[in-house]
Formats: structure tokens, C-alpha cells, sequence
């Protein structure tokens, strides 16, 4: 009988041994993944700024942006997903499955028209990210409205000084502003609302 306990016991503390030490490698494989990605990708580079995320410039060549971008995936999209009619493309640079930018060049061409920055690890040079709250866009901007965007129908607010779009995907179910004339921007009433990303022109 003793013996039988005593094998009981080993069996019992090999699994829990085996357990514990999968569970380690396991938290040690997810800390080697984040040091990788933290080190793959300089989030603090690519500050947002005037026409530009990092070095990467509104009328640069795309391959040449490219350069600035080797680490991360790269997918096609429509730039229409973007709020560009006309057909033309928009690609989506993406890191582990997490979209970080977009580039969408002038259709049949490989001239950035547009820089759109998704990942709230990207910052503006005024401290705001693609998930700040309109709360936030106010303090920086007291005086900001919202406007709706007549093709998609979505709403943002707008820097005219750096030529920043805060954009919002919202529809009718959960607009931001109450629209009199929907061609003219208003107060927004749901300050609490995050934009979904910064388009930079």
C-alpha cells in the first residue's frame, strides 16, 4: 500500500512539474515574441508629423517607403476602404497580424498620396494616437468640429494646419455630431468616441 502511494505521489509531482515547466516556456516564448516585435519595429520612429510618418514622406516613391518598412507584412486593399474613390489601391503594413500603416499611392502610380496611421503605438507630434478619444482631440483643439464625410459616410475632424484627418467609422446608428446642413461641420456631442485612424496628407 505504501508503495503504491508512494508512485501516486511521483506521478502526481511529475505532471505538475511537467506542467509548470511548459507553462514557463510558454511565458518565456510569448516574452521573446514581444523583445522580438519591440525590437523589429521603432515604434518612436515614426513620429507623426506634417505630411509624413517617420521618414516616410507624402510624394515619395512607395518602394523607396518600403525601405523604411522591411520588417513589417504587406497587403493590397482598396483604397476606396480609405475613403478614395476611383479604383485605385492602398496597401496595409501589418506586424504579427496587427495593421501599423497604410500607404495609398496615386492610382497607376508609385507617388504617395496619402499616409494612414492605424496603430495606437504611432503617436502625432501633439501626443494624440489613432485610438485617442475626441476628449482628447479637444484639449489640443478646443474649437474642432465634426464633419461627415459624403462618400463613405463616416465623420472626422480636421487639422487644416498639418492636413490631419481624425477619422471615426461611424454610421447612422452612432454619429458624433447632430447635422443641420450635412455639409457643415458641428459641435460633437459623443465625446467620449475613439477615432479609428489618423490620415495624413
Amino acid at each position: 500500500m505504501k508503495i503504491k502511494l508512494t508512485l501516486l505521489f511521483l506521478i502526481t509531482l511529475l505532471i505538475s512539474c511537467k506542467n509548470d515547466t511548459k507553462k514557463k516556456i510558454e511565458t518565456l516564448n510569448n516574452q521573446i515574441q514581444k523583445v522580438e516585435t519591440q525590437k523589429t519595429f521603432e515604434f518612436e520612429k515614426f513620429k507623426i508629423s506634417k505630411g509624413k510618418i517617420g521618414d516616410i514622406k507624402i510624394g515619395m516613391n512607395i518602394i523607396e517607403a518600403e525601405k523604411e518598412l522591411n520588417e513589417l507584412t504587406k497587403k493590397k486593399a482598396e483604397a476606396y476602404d480609405f475613403g478614395y474613390g476611383g479604383g485605385g489601391k492602398a496597401f496595409i503594413y501589418s506586424i504579427q497580424n496587427e495593421p501599423i500603416l497604410a500607404l495609398i499611392p496615386h492610382r497607376d502610380t508609385a507617388e504617395i498620396l496619402a499616409l494612414i496611421a492605424i496603430s495606437h503605438k504611432l503617436k502625432t507630434d501633439n501626443g494624440l494616437n489613432p485610438n485617442s478619444n475626441i476628449i482628447d482631440i479637444l484639449k489640443r483643439y478646443p474649437k474642432m468640429e465634426v464633419s461627415q464625410d459624403l462618400m463613405t459616410e463616416h465623420e472626422y475632424m480636421y487639422d487644416e494646419n498639418k492636413k490631419w484627418s481624425f477619422v471615426f467609422l461611424t454610421d447612422e446608428s452612432n454619429r458624433i455630431g447632430e447635422y443641420k446642413d450635412i455639409e457643415e461641420p458641428t459641435k460633437p456631442k459623443r465625446i467620449a468616441t475613439k477615432m479609428d485612424y489618423i490620415e495624413i496628407k
